[in-house]
């Protein structure tokens, strides 16, 4: 007797959770793992690639607190379209513009990313600021 086709489970998505103080949580996606951006020039709004930079460049959810499938979704959409860096600022602009606007570029150093999001009722009413 044969054993029935098993489909393979889906991929894992590759939204995680990050925090940068104050016990704000926010969904990203890391589009580019290399620690080699900084932060924004005074005067500019996006990330720069740099080779003296040290953090992460990601893309980041920054709308409505109630993180539910269409926003995890959204944000893997948007990574997918994501230009491969090295990326020149023109690019990294056209994306920036082409993006939802919930969706911000951002240089993170790899300490604020805390693992896989994942739908637990915990981590909703921590993201959300809701106490039991």
């Amino acid at each position: 007797m044969t054993s029935p086709a098993i489909s393979p489970p889906a991929p894992a998505s590759r939204v995680q959770i990050a925090c940068r103080g104050l016990g704000l949580l926010f969904p990203l996606v890391v589009l580019d793992p290399l620690p080699v951006w900084s932060a924004p020039p005074a005067g500019h709004r996006l990330p720069v690639r740099t080779g003296e930079g040290h953090n992460l460049l990601a893309l980041r959810w920054d709308g409505p607190h109630d993180i539910d499938g269409e926003v995890l979704a959204t944000l893997d959409e948007a990574a997918n379209q994501a230009p491969h860096p090295p990326v020149s600022d023109a690019e990294l602009a056209q994306y920036q513009e082409a993006l939802d606007d919930h969706l911000r570029l951002t240089a993170l150093p790899a300490s604020c990313i805390l693992g896989p999001w994942s739908p637990s009722a915990g981590l909703s009413l921590l993201h959300t600021g809701d106490r039991p």
